[in-house]
């Protein structure tokens, strides 16, 4: 068990570091504003589909594929966009992307929903049939709020759910308005439901899955101390608390890094280490309580120093893999949870040689990204050179994008 002192020793010693100094030519808050509205635009030119209101995982807006069921939105990931959508809303006073979040979570609360636009589409490009029709009466028979998979963003993925909880709960926050919030609090019944005998939530509902890991239950965190924070209701603190004395309890930050079970050794995926430290930076956002920046901050040297995911050069580096979808997304996270701790040691004005290093990471890796080669001006997944793969979706767009974000 790590303990307090031990992390203020660690922090002490942090502190006696020489300061470190962003480069020079580090891309300044114009740049990065800029960078990631262009991003977005380009996010949308090639993914979104407006009959929808929402992105599809593959260039072409292919309403055929998406009525047909081969092709649909990269549910957690457009998550994600929304929350980065929100954050750079905040954080340039501007409201760019209201309308369009308003038209998304109308949309897709009742997942489904917009099944008789896409039709309009397709019956005016020629691309419908007799039969189309009978599976389109199907299709909205089937739709059902007072069902738990497919309404108000949640299925049968815990951590999937989490992830709109924490965009919606962030959106509520700047407009005030309640159906987000329901939305938020809606989800967060969804995973206490799935709260196992053991403790933890599982990761999704189908048999084979129910073991809890640590992404999911690191978005219980953040989720739940951010409800505290937002309702002030006690019930939501203490789930916040109860799972991170879970997390605590089964070892998931084992000295170095977060890891992605129980059980595991080493397998340091980026977002693991930033949503971790996002459930702390939370529970003191929610309790005021310096110990949770103390811990939250002595994990995040350790995570810099020792855990392989940054490079000498300061650079976010996925070390495990390169292969498949989900990937993609996992730095661009923890840079987001980075910059999260980032600002608020400087408003606590504590352990500032932590946030110099945390502040490095992010011009690092914004400053990479931005020079990196498009293609179809889309980022790819790596940011340091010579890159391992070359892959470029979705995910690795909002991925940097969300990096880049996360240094202004």
């Amino acid at each position: 068990m790590i303990t307090r002192s031990s992390f203020l020793k660690s922090l002490a010693a942090v502190a006696l570091l020489p300061r470190v100094s962003l480069s020079q030519d580090a891309p300044g808050r114009s740049d990065l504003a800029k960078a990631f509205r262009d991003g977005m635009k380009t996010l949308d030119d090639v993914f979104w589909v407006p009959e929808l209101a929402n992105w599809l995982d593959r260039p072409g807006k292919d309403l055929r594929g998406h009525f047909d069921g081969s092709i649909n939105p990269p549910w957690w990931s457009c998550a994600n966009a929304v929350e980065a959508m929100v954050d750079y809303m905040n954080v340039t006073r501007t409201g760019i992307y209201d309308a369009q979040l308003r038209e998304l979570h109308a949309g897709n609360v009742l997942r489904g929903s917009r099944f008789p636009k896409l039709a309009e589409s397709l019956r005016k490009q020629g691309k419908w049939s007799a039969d189309d029709d009978k599976k389109l009466e199907r299709k909205m028979k089937s739709l059902d709020p007072q069902k738990i998979h497919d309404s108000e963003f949640r299925n049968e993925y815990l951590d999937d759910s989490a992830w709109w909880g924490i965009a919606w709960l962030k959106f509520h926050e700047r407009t005030k308005d309640p159906r987000y919030l329901r939305t938020a609090v809606a989800i967060h019944k969804h995973l206490v439901d799935n709260w196992q005998k053991n403790g933890g939530v599982s990761w999704a509902e189908e048999d084979d899955k129910r073991d809890p890991n640590a992404i999911t239950n690191s978005l219980f965190v953040v989720l739940s101390a951010r409800l505290h924070r937002v309702t002030k209701k006690r019930e939501f603190l203490d789930w916040a608390e109860r799972t991170i004395a879970w997390e605590k309890e089964v070892k998931l930050y084992d000295g170095t890094g977060i890891v992605d079970r129980p059980g595991h050794k080493g397998d340091y995926w980026t977002y693991n280490q930033g949503a971790y430290v996002g459930g702390l930076e939370a529970l003191h956002a929610a309790t005021g309580k310096q110990v949770w920046l103390d811990e939250a901050a002595g994990i995040a040297t350790t995570i810099i120093e020792k855990s392989g995911v940054v490079t000498e050069q300061g650079i976010l580096y996925e070390k495990l893999s390169t292969d498949g979808w989900d990937v993609g997304m996992f730095k661009g996270i923890c840079a987001r949870y980075f910059g999260t701790l980032s600002r608020t040691l400087k408003r606590q004005k504590i352990h500032p040689g932590v946030s110099a290093q945390l502040d490095r990471v992010l011009a690092a890796s914004a400053g990479a990204i931005l020079k990196l080669p498009q293609e179809d001006g889309l980022y790819p997944l790596e940011w340091q050179q010579p890159p391992r793969a070359k892959v470029v979706n979705y995910n690795t767009q909002l991925s940097a994008l969300i990096a880049v974000l996360a240094a202004i």
